[in-house]
This record gives structure tokens, C-alpha cells and sequence, in this order.
């Protein structure tokens, strides 16, 4: 076992003075070490505002997955569940995310009173002896003229009595294709596929009522205080979802009555599959969301013990979800009062000698759900004792291994919090770290909505289909926002715009090569799309006007959005999420909603995809043929689709097309300035913005010298941005055509 008083985050001399510093408290060491561990939680981000700004990320961004799969006609729900969408994590934690997606086409009874005849459903079956947590599904089809059998349809079982349940490899079987169509790989643990190893996505069915086991925490003693009556009046209310499991091992029961340990042998046959666990992951979510600040710097500080001390000894077989238990009961059964930060560590504490406990019966109980031993299929019988020693060293110590842990430098920030401390040592809080990666997710979701939903459509259908099915996928979003509140019209109001500009370059686009006037319809889809952010909606549209040569309008719309930029705008991609500059106190202060901050504050670059063909410039044509080579292909990731597509940012482009429309209506003046800026912004060293897609940047700079008749100046453009980006870059095409003008030109000549 390793030492975890001597451990790497802190000296000899500097771990002597600090137990003597201490010491010397005497019945004030608690205390004092509870405010400096609470305070250095605070600076790492387990505080009240970043707390609220990952939860209100995290379900917005289930808000918008939710309204993807309902305007696609699929009436399945998607949650953010785990310590992302609780705010229980740390930015060194590294926290994957957790997916669940739940089919509601297929609604989960357990009576046959509440059968509909005209439906499919499915019906909670338990007289098959399933596991702890666990039930059949028997499918209930309106219509059985099809013969069914285990061998045409192998996703079902039929038993001796005729009865059809569902296997639950139905949504593995249901998944595998998609993934392979994407391009995706996956690895299954339980009941959640591994995606990218950032997420873990869950596939479930819904039923309404709680079944009788999960109604444990209704039935079973408490004193009161927590959950409260109105908390556990949501609770009765908030159904479970039955999701797949994995091979079902030995399990374990103890009778705390009797004393009697039970164990329950299984065989090695493919029953599992017919069973599916009952999951009360909303239950799970309301009672986190109701917990305190202290209670959540409890559950913080024991899932880094957890990372820092036990997982070097089991692995991930001690599970937040352990954790998360063990702290339930233990706000539940003590004094209400106790829980400040003044009493950080005694409540620490508390819960640590819970979970020791339930280590030496080795027997851990489900918090809602009766008969559950969550150890089961979990720790090994020889780690039991370990941990019990662990646990027992570090609760007898008070909690001083906390100096030792390295995770977001947390051993150091508490030593330099403490009044006795003399290292002087000063610390970055991590709330502007945290709250500028929440923002930007939801930026980059909202503007790349369309592309992540209609990126298979892109690629296979034409033009006039993909309208078609974006019209009809914009015709059920307008639906959703007039019928809906909270975060589901916010995640709607805000993506809306970007999908209406879209739509518009589109349809201008079919027109455009069909020779056909452009209709009012596209102009009112443009005017509806300026609310997206400051910038990327007014680009298209003028270049929309550039291509159909109304070259007034596009220069009106230009000077409009010059007007807009100043220096406090915020410029954005959403394909480099991680070089998006920090955002201002202001807006982190939560003093500003996040839908205007994104509509008056940041300009998001400039996207065309291939159905856009016709309304851009002909140099930006080649950017959707970035990948030339084999050995490109190979060095695209799954996450570049984008270049797939004409991606600009907005200061550059905004001078690009003032150029080209200036120099085409002989506004001499207006065009040398619009090509002073563009070299400015792109090459200058004293330029304050660099773009983040600077091989494009650069790629239009060369076409301007090019129409300057500036080869040479062009060339060394092109060749800057090749440098830059080796791979996967335009500039290629560029320079063959600069080569073969020369050559053709000379052969002309001679």
C-alpha cells in the first residue's frame, strides 16, 4: 500500500510545519484545516457560481440533443447525467461525460390493466427470478399475424409460454450500424458504450411508475430533515428507465436482522440478456441538485481520495456511484446543522467511516432501490481489507493526506490557504477557466447544430432533398419554441437563426445554378437569421448578394456589419474550441443571458458547405476540397468534418468581401483600405486578433494579391499557409493553378 502521508505534493520540512501549525490549534485543527480545504475547493471551481454554470451547460446542451431527436421525428429524450451535469467535478478530475438516451416510442407498463391494444409497449416482468435491480421486458405488439422466432428476429425470446421478450443486445444490435456508418468505434462497459473514451452513452426505455422496488426510499425509516416531503413528492414522479446489462455475476445480500450474509450463485448461460436494470438516474439528479455547497465539497473531496489514494490500489472498482451513495445516507442521517464549512473534515469524515462500515459487512445498499448490494460484480474479496485500512488510516489521521494530493494542485492551495502557512505561495482561481469552457461549448452547439445533425445527408443527399428535409426539420423546431419553456426554447430561440441562415444560402444556392431569380422567401429567411451573433449570418447574406451580383446590397450589408465590430466583440469557432480567447468578468459574472452576450458580443466564423456552392466566392470553392491526398485523409480526425466544409473567420472574410465588391464597382479607396486591413489582420505581428483558421486567411489574402498582380506576393501567402498547415490545406490547388498559368501562359507565348 502506498504511503499517502509521504506523498509527492509535499516535503519533509514543509509537511512538519505544517502538522505543528496544526497542533498547536488544539481543539481548533478542525477548523482550521475545514477552511482551508473549503476555500481551495472554492478556487478550484466546487463553488456556487461554477457549480451553476456547468449544470445550466449541461442541460442545455441535453435540451438541444432532445430537440435534434424530436424535429427529426424520433421521440426519444436525451439526458447529461454524472458529475458534468451534477458540477461535481474539477477541471484535473478530467470527467468524461455521461449520455443517456431515452426511446419513448415504446412506452414500459407493469400492469396489464394499462395495456393500449393499438400500441407497442413493453410490460415489467419479475416472475422469471431476475437479478437485484433487474426485470424482463415482454413486448406487447398490437399485431401478431407475423410469426416471430428466435431465429427471424434475434433480438427477441419467446418462452415456453409463448410470451415474447426483448433481449437487451436490441440496442447494441440497433446502434452497431450507425456507428459504422460514422465512421465510429465504441466499447462497451454495463450498459453504456464508450465513445472517443470522453463518453459514455446510455441507451433506455421509460416507465412512468416507479416499480415496487424502487420505491424503497419512501417505505424504509429516515428522520426527516432530507430528502424533505417536497423533494420526495418530485421523487414519486420521476419513473425509472430500464437499460441493458452487462453478464450478471454472484451476488451478495445481507439480512442486517439476522447478521446472515446470502449468496447467489449464477450460471454461465445467456440469461443475462433477457434481463434489463432498473436505473433512477432522475431521482438521482434531483436529490444532487438539492444538495448544499458543504455536501457537494464533501462528495468533491471523496471522488479525489478515490482518483489520488484508492484507484492505484482497485482500479475504478470503488465507483463514484459508491461514493455518491455513501454521501446520501450520510446527509440523510445526521443533524442538518452540522453541514458548514466549518465542519468540512468532521463531515468527511462521517462519510468516510460510513463507507469503511459498509466495507466490513461488505454490503453497500442502493439509496433508492430495496435488495441492491452495489459492491456486487464490483470489489474483489481480497480489496476489501485494503481499502478498510485505507480508509481507517486516513479517517484516524484527519484527513491529512488532503496535503498530498496533486489534482488541481489542491495539497498546495490548502497549505497556502492556512493561516499558519509562510509559503506565500498565490493561486489562480480556475472559475474563469471553467466558465469560459462552458460557454464555448454552448456556443459551438448551437451554431454547428445543422451540421452535426444533417452531416450524413451532407455528404449523400442533393441539394433539393437536404432543403427539403431542413425545411421540415425547421418547420418542427418553430413548433417546439412556441410550445415550450425553460431550457428547451433557450437551446430553440438560440439555434434557430443559425439553421434560418443556412436554409437561406441553400435555397439561393439551388436558384443561383438553375438560373432562377431569387424569391423574397430567401431575404426573409436572411432577415430572421441576423439574431444568430454580430457576424457569420450578415456574411452570408452578402454573400449572397456578391454572388447574384447586387453588389449595393451586399456593400449596405458590409458597412452594417463593420458598424457592428469593435474591440469588445468576441471572435469564435466552434471547430477550436480550446484557442477561444477568455471572456470578460462581465459575462462570467452571469450579469448577462446568454443568448444576447452570443447576439451582440461574439462573431462566429463563417460556414458554407457544399450545398452553398453557388453563393461563394470562387476562391473559397477550393476549401471543400481540402483533402487531396491519402496521406491527408490519414491525418483527419473524426472531429474534422469541418473540413468537409468553407470554414472563414469573420474579420478576415468581412475584408475579403469588401474587397471584391469594392474593386467590382471601381471604389478604388474603398478597396486598397478593405486590402490594407485584410493584410493587417492576417500577417501583421502587431495585429491583437489572430484567426483561428489562418491557412484560409491566408489562402484569401493570396487571391487578393493575385488580382493585384502581385504573383509573387500571392505565392509567399500561399506558401505561409501551407507552412502553417502541411496537411489538409487549399493552398495547394492554388499554387498548381498559379504553376500551370505560367506554364500554359508560356507555351502561349512561344
Amino acid at each position: 500500500m502506498p504511503n499517502i502521508y509521504k506523498g509527492k505534493g509535499m516535503t519533509a520540512v514543509k509537511e512538519a510545519h505544517v502538522r505543528r501549525a496544526l497542533e498547536s490549534n488544539n481543539g481548533n485543527k478542525s477548523i482550521v484545516t475545514s477552511a482551508a480545504v473549503a476555500k481551495a475547493l472554492s478556487d478550484i471551481g466546487v463553488n456556487e457560481e461554477t457549480i451553476q454554470w456547468r449544470r445550466t451547460t449541461q442541460l442545455y446542451m441535453e435540451a438541444l440533443q432532445t430537440i435534434n431527436q424530436q424535429a427529426r421525428g424520433e421521440d426519444s429524450d436525451v439526458y447529461h447525467l454524472g458529475s458534468q451535469s451534477e458540477g461535481s467535478t474539477t477541471v484535473g478530475m478530467n470527467s468524461d461525460y455521461d449520455c443517456l438516451e431515452c426511446y419513448r416510442e415504446v412506452p414500459v407498463i407493469q400492469n396489464t390493466a394499462d395495456r393500449q391494444f393499438e400500441k407497442e409497449q413493453l410490460l415489467v416482468v419479475t416472475d422469471m427470478s431476475p437479478p437485484p435491480q433487474c426485470c424482463c421486458l415482454q413486448w406487447l405488439k398490437p399485431d401478431y399475424s407475423i410469426t416471430l422466432t428466435d431465429r427471424t428476429f434475434p433480438h427477441l425470446h419467446i418462452d415456453a409460454h409463448g410470451r415474447v421478450f426483448l433481449r437487451n443486445i436490441v440496442m447494441k444490435m440497433y446502434i452497431t450500424p450507425f456507428f459504422k456508418r460514422w465512421g465510429r468505434d465504441y466499447i462497451q462497459h454495463g450498459p453504456s458504450l464508450t465513445i472517443d473514451d470522453t463518453v459514455d452513452m446510455v441507451y433506455a426505455f421509460h416507465c412512468a411508475k416507479l416499480p415496487e422496488d424502487c420505491q424503497y426510499i419512501f417505505r424504509r425509516p429516515k428522520p426527516g430533515h432530507w430528502p424533505s416531503p417536497a423533494l420526495l413528492n418530485q421523487l414519486k414522479d420521476s419513473g425509472v428507465f430500464l437499460v441493458s446489462t452487462a453478464h450478471v455475476e454472484n451476488t451478495a445480500h445481507w439480512d442486517p436482522r439476522q447478521h446472515i450474509g446470502i449468496l447467489k450463485v449464477r450460471t454461465f448461460d445467456k440469461s443475462h440478456e433477457l434481463y434489463w436494470r432498473l436505473s433512477t438516474n432522475s431521482m438521482e439528479r434531483l436529490l444532487m441538485f438539492d444538495l448544499s455547497m458543504t455536501q457537494m465539497k464533501v462528495y468533491v473531496l471523496m471522488k479525489i481520495i478515490n482518483k489520488e489514494f484508492c484507484k492505484p490500489l482497485v482500479g475504478d472498482r470503488l465507483s463514484t456511484f459508491h461514493l455518491k451513495t455513501t454521501l446520501m445516507y450520510s446527509v440523510e442521517m445526521s443533524p442538518q446543522h452540522i453541514w458548514k464549512d466549518e465542519n468540512l473534515i468532521q463531515c468527511l469524515k462521517l462519510c468516510l467511516t460510513t463507507l469503511r462500515r459498509w466495507l466490513n459487512v461488505r454490503y453497500c445498499p442502493h439509496y433508492t432501490t430495496a435488495n441492491v448490494n452495489l459492491f456486487d460484480g464490483k470489489l474483489r474479496l481480497n480489496e476489501f481489507p485494503v481499502l478498510i485500512e485505507l480508509f481507517t488510516d486516513i479517517i484516524r489521521d484527519d484527513l491529512f493526506c488532503l496535503y498530498n494530493v496533486e489534482m488541481d494542485d489542491l495539497g498546495h492551495r490548502i497549505s497556502s490557504h492556512s493561516p499558519d502557512s509562510t509559503s506565500g505561495r498565490h493561486f489562480k482561481e480556475l472559475d474563469i477557466v471553467v466558465a469560459n469552457h462552458m460557454f464555448n461549448i454552448r456556443v459551438a452547439f448551437s451554431c454547428t447544430n445543422f451540421y452535426l445533425v444533417f452531416r450524413l445527408q451532407l455528404v449523400e443527399e442533393d441539394t433539393s432533398q437536404l432543403i427539403n428535409d431542413h425545411a421540415r426539420y425547421i418547420q418542427k423546431l418553430e413548433t417546439i419554441n412556441k410550445t415550450s419553456t425553460g431550457h428547451i426554447r433557450l437551446a430553440v430561440s438560440t439555434t434557430l437563426p443559425f439553421h434560418y441562415s443556412i436554409q437561406a444560402a441553400m435555397k439561393a444556392s439551388l436558384c443561383i445554378v438553375n438560373n432562377l431569380t431569387l424569391p423574397q422567401e430567401i431575404f426573409t429567411l436572411c432577415d430572421k437569421s441576423l439574431m444568430s451573433d454580430v457576424t457569420s449570418s450578415r456574411l452570408k447574406l452578402a454573400s449572397i448578394y456578391f454572388s447574384v451580383w447586387r453588389f449595393k446590397e451586399a456593400a449596405a450589408i458590409l458597412k452594417q456589419a463593420d458598424a457592428l465590430i469593435s474591440n469588445k466583440i468576441i471572435y469564435f469557432s466552434p471547430f477550436f474550441c480550446y484557442k477561444n480567447p477568455k471572456f470578460g468578468s462581465e459575462i462570467m459574472g452571469g450579469r448577462k443571458e446568454f443568448i444576447d452576450i452570443l447576439q451582440k458580443k461574439v462573431a462566429v466564423c463563417t460556414i458554407f458547405s457544399r450545398h452553398d456552392m453557388n453563393c461563394v466566392p470562387g476562391q473559397l470553392v477550393a476549401e471543400f476540397y481540402r483533402t487531396v491526398t491519402v496521406e491527408d485523409a490519414s491525418c483527419r480526425l473524426l472531429s474534422d468534418y469541418w473540413m468537409d466544409l468553407a470554414v472563414v473567420d469573420s474579420l478576415p472574410y468581412l475584408y475579403y468581401l469588401q474587397y471584391l465588391t469594392f474593386r467590382t464597382t471601381g471604389l478604388i479607396s474603398d478597396k486598397d483600405s478593405a486590402f490594407k486591413n485584410l493584410h493587417y489582420h492576417v500577417i501583421s505581428k502587431e495585429s491583437e486578433i489572430r484567426p483561428y483558421h489562418i491557412e484560409t486567411s491566408l489562402n484569401l489574402l493570396g487571391h487578393c494579391c493575385e488580382l493585384e498582380g502581385n504573383l509573387s506576393e500571392a505565392w509567399r501567402a500561399y506558401k505561409d499557409s501551407v507552412k502553417l498547415r502541411p496537411q489538409n490545406n487549399a493552398a495547394y490547388w492554388h499554387m498548381f493553378r498559379i504553376i500551370g498559368g505560367l506554364i500554359y501562359g508560356l507555351r502561349m507565348l512561344s
